[in-house]
């Protein structure tokens, strides 16, 4: 059997029909925020509390919450009445993902690269009949990829990339792998992965050893999926063996601007890149 990931993209797994006025739920933060950022906030009837953009979402008595991205409640999106559902293969659960498909259209993608999640906006907008609106944000992101890949090429003219840790958890340390839409983030403004070759896993669990072996020059920890705050700053803080240790560049940055899709790279590209180049 093939993975999904071999073989998914970005699709919609039930026959579509494009039409606006439908009834959506969004299982996806990203998919959520480029969403309502089309034109689709008035079809938005359900989401995940995960969902977090636009910021008075959560606030919306209208949009009705479904649990977690890997905690869905089937039962409560299937009282929303949805004709739309809105999934990703990283984000949510197959069996869910399954369940759903066979009782509704249910759009599903598996974005891996800055070009996917582009992509997935123009699918959006497709789905809900605002092609022109989801075209202008699409070409926006474009413009910001080409400045980025630019600006970036520039920087590694005159030198190496920039060997970068980036935790997405602790207890134990867990990283990204190159199979992943973090790894080309990372990758696109001029960062190397350090664990970017580890096959064990797409999320690989890694030792303080390890990371110590790896010698980044810079380690960065996220706002999400682990919630880093100023005082895990000082669980390096013994390792000044580590360049990132020695020349003050462990950091904590905004999760959502390294690994959410879609519209939102329109601000998380320039962002991870100044954050990089700084």
């Amino acid at each position: 059997m093939n993975s999904p990931w071999t073989d998914a993209g970005n699709v919609v797994h039930t026959p579509a029909t494009v039409r606006p006025n439908r009834r959506v739920v969004s299982l996806v933060p990203s998919l959520t925020e480029s969403l309502c950022a089309i034109g689709g906030r008035e079809e938005l009837v359900g989401c995940t509390a995960f969902c977090i953009e636009p910021k008075d979402l959560l606030k919306d008595p209208r949009v009705v919450k479904v649990g977690g991205t890997k905690t869905v409640l089937r039962e409560k999106v299937m009282s929303l009445n949805p004709d739309l559902l809105l999934t990703n293969l990283e984000e949510n659960q197959l069996e869910d993902i399954d369940w759903f498909k066979s009782r509704l259209e249910t759009y599903c993608n598996g974005v891996k690269t800055l070009d996917d999640g582009i992509a997935s906006i123009r699918e959006l907008g497709a789905l809900i009949g605002a092609t022109e609106r989801a075209e202008s944000l699409a070409r926006e992101a474009d413009e910001q990829l080409k400045s980025v890949r630019r600006r970036a090429a520039e920087k590694l003219a005159a030198r190496k990339p920039l060997r970068l840790f980036y935790a997405i958890w602790r207890d134990p340390w867990m990283t990204t792998n190159a199979d992943t839409f973090i790894h080309d983030h990372l990758r696109v403004v001029g960062a190397e992965n350090v664990f970017g070759a580890d096959a064990s896993s797409r999320y690989p669990t890694v030792t303080m050893d390890q990371i110590r072996a790896a010698q980044p020059d810079v380690i960065w920890l996220p706002s999400e999926p682990y919630r880093f705050k100023e005082k895990h700053l000082a669980d390096f803080a013994p390792y000044s063996d580590i360049p990132a240790v020695r020349n003050r560049r462990v950091e904590l940055v905004n999760g959502d601007n390294v690994c959410w899709f879609g519209v939102r790279q329109i601000e998380g590209m320039p962002y991870t890149f100044a954050q990089l180049w700084t």
